[in-house]
């Protein structure tokens, strides 16, 4: 019985509130949640990067930005590797000793110019707390592509039809898998 869980779906179609509303029902009912999320950094509407956030500490620093002017290029941001490696090995490995389950929001390309994020996600998937994670879509080779590959995970995904419905559906899954 697998205790990895993913979702996954097109952009914008609420895989990230998704998990925001799996992790409120699973701290309802007493579980600590640990890891990272990375939500955009917006202006005006307009969309200029993402950071990174360790959910346990609340610590947050850039994981990329237009403005930035080193580091992998990923559409029109540039990748903040440094960051993604300490605070993703932080809050991943905190979360691995102090929390309940593991939520890491998302793997996705710009994640994964990271060893120490690779190494993180690795922990996590091999570690017996469950977790809880966003990956992306369309990516089915590489890192990502063997992450989907596993035996050991179940991945949903978000549409119009199940947006409503997943949030209870993986914090029953998340709450009754194996420790």
């Amino acid at each position: 019985m697998p205790n990895n869980f993913f979702v996954t779906g097109r952009p914008g179609s609420g895989k990230t509130s998704v998990i925001e509303r799996t992790m409120s029902i699973l701290r309802e009912r007493g579980l600590r949640a640990g890891g990272i999320y990375c939500p955009e950094i917006r202006e005006g509407g307009v969309r200029l990067g993402f950071k990174i956030i360790d959910i346990m500490t609340g610590e947050g620093r850039i994981l990329a930005h237009v403005g930035q002017r080193e580091g992998p290029q990923v559409s029109k941001y540039r990748v903040n590797v440094v960051n993604v490696d300490e605070l993703s090995e932080a809050a991943i490995g905190r979360a691995l000793r102090e929390a309940d389950f593991v939520v890491i929001d998302e793997i996705a390309p710009m994640e994964t110019y990271s060893e120490g994020f690779k190494r993180s996600v690795l922990d996590a998937l091999d570690s017996p707390k469950p977790l809880l994670a966003v990956i992306h879509q369309r990516t089915r080779t590489g890192f990502i592509g063997g992450i989907k590959a596993r035996d050991d995970i179940k991945i949903l995904e978000v549409m119009p039809g199940t947006q409503a419905r997943l949030p209870k559906q993986l914090a029953e899954l998340v709450a009754g898998a194996p420790k």
